[in-house]
């Protein structure tokens, strides 16, 4: 049996996508926050069961969830890599078409990864495995569609699992990832054969699969039933399709399915994509007026890590020290409340809610403002203006992810990465590219096709 597998994916790299593979990679071996908070949690768990009892299991899952949906959460900044596909014209339908044809093969019964194989060389072996000419190794597989843990995209491509790697059908790219590591194979360095094949099914036969034919579990020399063999019962042939996945940079991977005459559409897509102009919004490309491109992908953005996660990290560890500090502290019991944080004022910030102004020389009666009051008093006494009420003519809303830059083209640098459904200011409307404000401290460019009025 010679094992089918593919090589090292730290091999398998596109010069043209270099620096995101880099950036994937390192993304991906960033400490995964959810599981170190967890464990934190778990410790501190434990701790609380062994001082307070039955109480404590409650504790411990409160402050696991609490501790795994920060984790997530963090991570959900710290360990993505943010693609951004808008496909137009020829891209859009060279992909549609291998979306089409990734839909036949998922709809086959049966699908097998092929892990091994080798030709039957031994007459022994012949027989007690029912004549078969070749054996293989294989276990079935899964497809579908999905996206790396890593990376958040507007749009799902299709994945094959294929032992311990999977290969995600980008656009662009095809990303293989085992484990934590991921590598690329360009569609125009992926080449694609199938055949069809005759199967002895020793199991259970698909529900699509054709029948061709029919063997005996043990043959004899002239294909009849081999008579010293007990319950020697007869196993169909059936007709299979078989697809052979390889690359110059090292893919090797053999994928089966229980149909014939479905491999034709996914390689028809595959050669569409291999044949479309290859070049990144990362290389500096003007964008067009509308700011639709024909070519693939548009957008790499990585979403920076807000500081409000490393605060909320601190705020939970302190409160966890706090609680252990109460429960550990001798006489307590376990009804010990929560401390509440105490927030302390500043002695020059002036009075929230009532004012004393000096007419005069004389103290005038206090004055209740009431909560509704869109007016400030500083402690002069001033009235403050208060920030003009935006047009709403001039909201919009962001649609996707989208990238802040510091002028109106993608070779400015980016500000931040202002999430969906956000709502933005127009400052500066323009052709291509607005000005807008996220808040009173940030503003910067974005391209129009990435917001909408409502």
């Amino acid at each position: 049996m010679i094992e089918v597998d593919s090589g090292d994916v730290m091999h398998m790299r596109d010069e043209s996508f270099s620096e995101l593979l880099d950036e994937i990679n390192a993304k991906t071996r960033q400490l995964r926050m959810s599981m170190a908070l967890f464990w934190v949690a778990s410790a501190v768990g434990v701790i609380g069961m062994l001082a307070m009892g039955g109480p404590g299991l409650i504790l411990w899952a409160a402050i696991a969830l609490v501790a795994v949906m920060v984790g997530r959460w963090l991570d959900s900044y710290r360990r993505t890599t943010v693609l951004y596909y808008e496909l137009d014209g020829d891209a859009e339908f060279a992909y549609r078409s291998l979306a089409e044809g990734f839909d036949a093969l998922s709809g086959c019964a049966g699908k097998w990864h092929i892990e091994a194989g080798g030709a039957v060389q031994s007459l022994t072996t012949w027989k007690r495995n029912a004549g078969a000419s070749h054996l293989v190794r294989r276990k079935a597989t899964t497809l579908a569609y999905k996206l790396p843990s890593v990376i958040k995209s507007n749009l799902t491509p299709p994945s094959i699992q294929v032992g311990r790697q999977i290969l995600f059908f980008m656009p662009d790219i095809v990303l293989v990832l085992d484990g934590s590591r991921v590598g690329a194979v360009n569609y125009a360095d992926l080449n694609l054969r199938w055949q069809d094949s005759r199967f002895i099914e020793s199991e259970a036969v698909p529900r699509d699969a054709s029948i061709v034919g029919q063997t005996w579990q043990h043959p004899n020399k002239s294909g009849g039933p081999d008579r010293r063999f007990k319950n020697n019962r007869q196993i169909p042939i059936c007709l299979y399709e078989t697809m052979h996945l390889t690359s110059s940079s090292g893919l090797n991977e053999l994928v089966e399915f229980s149909r014939t005459g479905v491999v034709a559409g996914f390689e028809q897509g595959r050669r569409m994509l291999s044949a479309l102009p290859r070049q990144r919004l990362a290389q500096a490309i003007p964008a067009p007026a509308n700011d639709v491109a024909a070519r693939p992908i548009l957008e790499v953005a990585e979403r920076r890590s807000p500081r409000v996660g490393k605060v909320l990290a601190v705020v939970g560890v302190v409160a966890c020290a706090t609680l252990l500090a109460n429960v550990l502290r001798p006489g307590t019991t376990s009804s010990t409340a929560l401390p509440l944080p105490v927030v302390a004022a500043s002695s020059s910030a002036p009075p929230a809610v009532e004012t004393a102004p000096v007419l005069n020389g004389e103290p005038s009666p206090a004055v209740s403002l009431p909560i509704e009051a869109a007016v400030d008093i500083d402690p002069a006494g001033m009235d403050l203006p208060t920030d003009p009420v935006p047009d709403p003519s001039l909201l919009r809303y962001t649609t996707t992810d989208v990238n802040l830059r510091s002028g109106p083209s993608t070779q400015f640098a980016v500000i931040m990465v202002v999430p969906e459904e956000t709502q933005v200011l127009l400052v500066d409307p323009g052709g291509s590219w607005s000005r807008v404000r996220i808040d009173a401290d940030t503003d910067g460019w974005m391209a129009n096709s990435t917001f909408e009025a409502r």
